[in-house]
């Protein structure tokens, strides 16, 4: 007897393949491809106000350039393009809500602080030479044939597959209406002709209702890539920034602690240290000549006493040197109004911080040290009959400027004092930019990270 030859039955779908397939038969029921189908349609209105707005805004300054009116206004188009940009990374968060990451724009400096320093300079230059506000300016006139596309592919998918779907409603309400009584004796052959074709209109719209939801879905994604690549800082070059951010400010951390630690050192040998070295020997002195001269050993116990208050007046400044007391008691403004108030040159606090609001200590300290010792600067080198000290606080930092109208030509050189600022503010992840041109004014801008809250 011989054994039965079974045939083998198609093989099962990979668990893999019958998700995908599974995912597609139900998309409709998703709302993501809801939500798809809302963003396409957002998008193609937005697009028509963008590029209408920017042609008007880019037209108009264009022709108005030769009288340097068209200058800001053409600004202002990039800042619009800035609007939409924002407006695209939220619309792109409808169906994949990871948050997007947008570009580091370099600060236009508004409003200006002070009517001395470059600011109309800083401005064009931040507004007219930041490749990643003409990113958003290249997005927006993408963003139109884009959204064209899209919304005219989704728009003819759910026509068609709706359209579809009513077929069979539709003919039996031409059915209803006597439109079988217009058919004669071919009435069997005819609704039999009509009930097969609602029945594959139905099947076929049916069918097209997935399909219209998948590329909805689909179109949003691809349209997320877009977006991510010109409107959004890359992740892997995102974390290598960081990465590199954090291995400068730890150096520069460690270059602050050693530079404190020598200063430190250095004011206890050259100061106190010298005062109590004196102290000691006029008291052993003034014990050998107590009972053969007591006028000259008297004399010896005065002189060691001053010694002993030169020594604890350095101390003391040695230990504000590190935290001032009114920074500890009362905070950032009424320790930078003392500031202002001790500096020979007339200086204004222009500060939008509320009084007595606090900031981290750490945050604190670092904007302390940056005026203190650019007013130092100022009323050494820059020959300056004004400055003022800006103080603006924004969600996450805090922005410190120091503006005099002197000679300028100050830089930032390797063991410097504003090289030790850096170092200090670069160790919380801040930044320190000084602009000094031949001629002046000088402008030490700087930003502190300050988490909200």
């Amino acid at each position: 007897m011989s054994a039965a030859t079974s045939i083998p039955g198609p093989a099962p779908a990979p668990p893999g393949q019958r998700g995908l397939v599974r995912s597609f038969l139900l998309s409709p029921l998703d709302a993501a491809s809801w939500r798809a189908t809302l963003a396409i349609v957002l998008g193609f209105g937005i697009s028509i106000l963008a590029i209408v707005l920017l042609s008007a805004l880019f037209s108009t300054g264009g022709s108005l350039l030769i009288w340097i009116v068209g200058i800001p206004i053409i600004g202002l188009g990039i800042e619009c393009s800035r609007l939409f940009a924002r407006v695209e990374r939220w619309r792109m968060t409808f169906v994949d809500g990871r948050p997007l990451t947008p570009h580091a724009y370099a600060p236009l400096g508004w409003p200006p602080r002070s009517p001395y320093g470059t600011w109309t300079r800083r401005w064009a230059e931040a507004q007219f030479l930041d490749a990643d506000r003409w990113r958003d300016v290249v997005y927006v006139l993408v963003l139109f044939p884009l959204a064209i596309l899209e919304f005219s592919l989704v728009l003819s998918l759910w026509a068609a597959a709706l359209g579809l779907i009513a077929t069979p409603l539709v003919l039996a309400g031409l059915w209803s209406t006597g439109f079988h009584a217009l058919v004669g004796e071919r009435h069997v052959d005819v609704t039999a002709i009509l009930a097969g074709a609602a029945l594959v209109a139905l099947v076929v719209g049916l069918a097209l209702v997935p399909v219209a939801a998948s590329v909805s879905r689909g179109l949003v994604l691809l349209h997320r890539a877009v977006v991510q690549g010109l409107l959004c800082v890359d992740p892997t070059a995102a974390l290598r920034q960081d990465v590199e951010r954090l291995r400068g400010s730890r150096s520069a951390a460690v270059e602050l602690e050693a530079s404190e630690l020598r200063r430190i050192e250095r004011d206890l040998h050259d100061g106190a240290q010298q005062r109590l070295v004196v102290l000691a020997i006029d008291l052993g002195l003034a014990e050998d000549r107590i009972d053969t001269d007591p006028a000259s050993a008297k004399a010896l116990v005065a002189d060691a006493r001053q010694q002993a208050r030169l020594a604890l007046a350095e101390l003391r400044d040695l230990v504000r040197g590190t935290a001032p007391s009114i920074l500890l008691d009362r905070g950032l403004v009424a320790a930078l109004a003392a500031v202002a108030g001790g500096c020979p040159v007339p200086t204004v606090v222009d500060s939008t911080l509320a009084e007595g609001e606090r900031l981290p200590p750490a945050v604190e300290r670092a904007a302390y040290f940056v005026v203190a010792e650019s007013l130092a600067n100022v009323a050494k080198h820059s020959a300056a009959t004004r400055c003022e000290i800006g103080l603006r606080r924004e969600p996450e930092r805090l922005i410190v400027e120091v503006l005099d109208d002197g000679a300028g030509g100050a830089t930032l050189v390797p063991g410097g004092g504003l090289a030790g600022l850096r170092d200090r503010v670069e160790a919380l992840d801040g930044s320190l930019a000084v602009a000094s041109p031949p001629g002046g004014p000088t402008v030490v801008h700087v930003e502190l990270p300050v988490r909200p809250g």
